[in-house]
């Protein structure tokens, strides 16, 4: 079951959920046998374009590793440059804790104007391989929440994940919803 706002093209259910790590090896492989999840697809030094942190050009260099985990997709990210230092801050960067979670609209300023009357504010923004905003959690959670406007390569990679889990199932992306 998805949770889709008709007006904006913004489906609210869980797409996929991040986790802060210090070893991506070591915690791909952890997720593997713990959660049976993979193979991994790994891109390193994912390529933020133009990125933004509280209005401001920042840096967040990391690499990532996706996995479909049941019907979301398992991220798993190591920071390798974060600047300023309020921006790690910001985004909780800690090994094991979640760094986001994720849904995707096909109109990102209507949904930010949803968060931010939900009482979630506007942390970084990017416009590059991918077009993505980052949010506080608000009054629900403690961590940022991700939402993509997902482009042609970022809808190529999420589809191009292997039915790789337990669970077997492919996580729905906005082609699935039309």
């Amino acid at each position: 079951m998805t949770i889709t706002d008709e007006q904006t093209g913004t489906n609210r259910g869980l797409h996929h959920i991040g986790y802060w790590v210090d070893d991506l090896d070591a915690a791909m492989a952890d997720a593997t046998k713990l959660l049976g999840v993979g193979p991994f697809r790994v891109i390193e030094h994912v390529d933020l374009g133009e990125y933004l942190f509280e209005g401001k050009p920042a840096t967040l260099d990391h690499s990532a590793a996706f996995a479909q985990w049941g019907p979301v997709i398992l991220e798993l990210n190591v920071a390798h440059d974060v600047q300023p230092p309020a921006l790690r801050e910001a985004l909780g960067v800690s090994h094991g804790a979640v760094s986001h979670t994720s849904w995707w609209t096909t109109d990102l300023a209507a949904e930010g104007e949803h968060l931010a009357s939900s009482g979630c504010s506007l942390i970084t923004s990017s416009v590059g391989g991918a077009v993505a905003n980052w949010f506080t959690g608000g009054p629900l959670f403690a961590h940022a929440i991700e939402i993509h406007q997902p482009t042609a390569g970022v809808l190529g990679m999420w589809k191009s994940l292997p039915e790789g889990s337990l669970y077997g199932t492919q996580a729905a992306g906005p082609e699935a919803e039309a």
